[in-house]
């Protein structure tokens, strides 16, 4: 069996309308100047409560932050305007994988489990994936905690794995657990960065991507 790990944010869906307003709507509610999409953007990936001490500072009151986060959240999630969008090909990728008699797919994520399957239920998806790692269930990548419970979970080991992601914390968290790490070059971070992190390949878009996936399937 071969175990197929995704990300989410950047990697399956577009999120960046709703990040920047999440954003915008928490700073704004405690009195702090928004941070630019830039630095947000940048960010994405690690849990909720490094990004925010990141972006608003140490002093600021980040439990509480977290919390108006995860009110604004669902709240702006209903909105077509803000909700997320998976990327061109994404959907019958993951579906075409999910028939594959010898793969088993996973997500590990930034977000908590209370966002992320909710979303998951939203778009459909969350009958494809035998294992959801979240980040109130283990340390913030790059800790590759997140991917040693996804194998444990699956019984799968790490030389038949991939991970699949848009972030340099991606990169690094596949190759601490001894997973293959593959970039996708349209999320946050750019093909560059995530070759120079240590990716195998960077795929360009999702055919791309399949043909990775097949040749890797294929070969190991």
């Amino acid at each position: 069996m071969k175990l197929i790990v995704f990300d989410f944010d950047g990697t399956l869906v577009d999120s960046r309308a709703l990040i920047l307003e999440c954003h915008r709507a928490v700073f704004t509610e405690f009195n702090l100047p928004p941070p630019s999409p830039e630095d947000s953007l940048s960010l994405i990936g690690r849990s909720l409560e490094l990004v925010l001490e990141q972006l608003a500072g140490p002093e600021a009151p980040i439990p509480d932050m977290v919390k108006a986060y995860g009110r604004a959240l669902p709240q702006l999630r209903s909105d077509p305007a803000f909700a997320e969008r998976p990327f061109d090909g994404v959907t019958e990728l993951l579906h075409d994988l999910s028939r594959t008699p010898d793969a088993v797919l996973g997500i590990a994520t930034g977000h908590t489990s209370a966002a992320v399957v909710p979303a998951l239920d939203a778009l459909g998806w969350r009958g494809l994936f035998a294992t959801i790692q979240a980040a109130d269930m283990a340390p913030s990548k790059p800790h590759p905690k997140m991917l040693l419970q996804a194998l444990e979970a699956t019984g799968i080991a790490p030389r038949n794995a991939v991970f699949i992601g848009d972030t340099t914390f991606d990169m690094e968290m596949a190759l601490a657990a001894r997973l293959r790490p593959i970039g996708v070059a349209w999320g946050y971070h750019g093909a560059d960065r995530l070759m120079a992190a240590g990716a195998s390949n960077v795929a360009r878009g999702v055919d791309d991507l399949r043909d990775h996936l097949r040749d890797w399937m294929g070969s190991s």
